[in-house]
């Protein structure tokens, strides 16, 4: 596992609200804005067991993480 990047902990710490996607089962993107946090390297995602984001983390564990920095909106 790659060690998450600083700039990445701070954004997280500032309760930087995240875009999750994940795969439905026939491919296509599920996407839910969900509040992150992390445990060193370790990034916790917000859900709950049985949750479709859930569902569709535990049949395929690559997901990713948008964060989007509010001081640099765009």
């Amino acid at each position: 596992m790659m060690p998450l990047p600083e700039s990445v902990k701070k954004l997280i710490e500032a309760k930087t609200l995240a875009n999750v996607p994940t795969l439905m089962p026939d491919g296509s993107p599920q996407v839910t804005p969900t509040w992150v946090d992390h445990d060193g390297d370790i990034v916790l995602i917000n859900t709950f067991e049985g949750s479709q984001k859930h569902r569709n983390a535990v049949r395929n564990p690559k997901i990713a993480l948008d964060l989007l920095d509010p001081a640099q909106p765009l």
